[in-house]
């Protein structure tokens, strides 16, 4: 009886325990490999464990972790919850409102995609005509508009045509300015909404020298079809599961479907993991790269320490200080990383990518290490913040 109740009384503590430590395993976990990643991406792993606490860990860095990816994913599955938020209260009778739900997602999807051509087309002709400065913009997003009117008609003329049949004219009127419409405006905003997120992707795509320009338009229009196809997911599981399950089930299956597409993502553009670490960064403090006037002190350090002129140093009037022109590349604990201003360049051209080519990505890492070797560690209670500098005009 004895052993019993011993053996109740140890799968209490031990449920008690795993409930209390698994959390917090899993922050420290998500939190160091944060750290870690970038420590490794710029070649100085040797001060994680200088750096790094179980305190800092699990107090604030985990927040701004799990900001950073939502923050992605806010920006990038926009679109796909506006399109489920304007279909989502489709009205009809049962027999009619699931055909309408999938025709209306596939309006959605043939104008976000001909959004595509009509935008990046045209971008690519007035560049090859000589005419950067004369988008058309009103143009262009009247022919996406007149586009989705017409996709609208096409996949629910039948069903507007049914429903409408027994109403009065002002009813009739209605229903017609509402299906064909107004339901076309939003679905061609949630098309042109697209712009954004895929701009996160294109803005540091690059070619290899002697790339034509029909491939370069090509290869944008296929990698944003690429990006709006599988953004479209989680909208579309959750209307589907809308009436057919729960709401937590809906949820559960939607922020899977994000991970599984983010997943994806991942190995075709291998930018993005990148992009996140560096929004996490920037938001959590642990980097800065807006240059600014450091004050180091010479009893701690030898001149031959910041004897690299890109450190543009010179000497305090009291002759206490070298004066440095720097960045933070890393910040936490008691440690600091900083560096010449040069590693801006090297660290934004490290977040460009092409497509399917990993020895670029290697190239642009390596050439970010070898900046590296120019920052000095220095301790953050010795280091003085002085004045901001201004920003780099043109970094190329």
């Amino acid at each position: 009886m004895d052993i019993e109740i011993n053996k109740n009384f140890l799968k209490k503590v031990r449920t008690w325990v795993l409930s209390l430590l698994t959390p917090a395993l899993i922050s420290t976990f998500i939190a160091a490999f944060f750290i870690w990643a970038h420590l490794a991406r710029i070649g100085q792993t040797g001060l994680f464990f200088d750096s790094v606490s179980f305190s800092s860990l699990f107090s604030y860095l985990m927040v701004f972790a799990c900001i950073s990816v939502l923050l992605f994913c806010v920006v990038f599955f926009t679109p796909s919850f506006l399109a489920g938020i304007f279909i989502y209260n489709d009205k009809g009778d049962e027999k009619n409102r699931e055909t309408l739900m999938e025709n209306n997602i596939k309006v959605i999807l043939f104008t976000s995609l001909l959004s595509v051509l009509i935008l990046f087309g045209y971008f690519f002709y007035a560049h090859r005509a000589g005419q950067d400065g004369s988008q058309h913009v009103y143009i262009q997003l009247s022919i996406i508009y007149l586009a989705s009117i017409l996709f609208s008609l096409y996949f629910n003329g039948r069903i507007t045509r049914d429903k409408v049949n027994a109403m009065k004219w002002r009813k009739k009127a209605s229903t017609v300015i509402l299906m064909h419409l107004l339901k076309p405006a939003l679905f061609a905003l949630t098309a042109c909404i697209y712009i954004f997120p895929l701009e996160l992707f294109l803005r540091t795509l690059e070619f290899p020298e002697g790339t034509s320009e029909l491939r370069q338009m090509l290869t944008v229009i296929a990698l944003s079809i690429f990006l709006i196809i599988f953004s479209l997911m989680p909208g579309v599981a959750f209307l589907r599961l809308r009436d057919r399950s729960s709401l937590l089930r809906q949820i559960t299956v939607t922020g899977g479907i994000m991970a599984g597409v983010l997943l994806v993502i991942f190995v075709f553009v291998h930018m993005v993991p990148a992009l996140i670490l560096t929004l996490f960064l920037r938001t959590s403090g642990i980097m800065d790269l807006s240059p600014h006037v450091y004050g180091v002190p010479t009893a701690s350090y030898p001149a031959a320490y910041f004897r690299d002129p890109a450190w543009q140093e010179t000497r305090s009037t009291d002759e206490n200080y070298y004066l440095l022109q720097a960045v933070k590349l890393y910040s936490l604990g008691d440690i600091r990383l900083i560096c010449p201003t040069n590693i801006i360049k090297s660290y934004k051209d490290s977040l460009k990518y092409q497509i399917f080519d990993t020895d670029f990505d290697d190239n642009v890492r390596g050439k970010l290490q070898d900046s590296v070797t120019q920052c000095r560690r220095v301790k953050g209670q010795e280091l003085l913040t002085l004045e901001k500098l201004p920003e780099p005009k043109k970094i190329n």
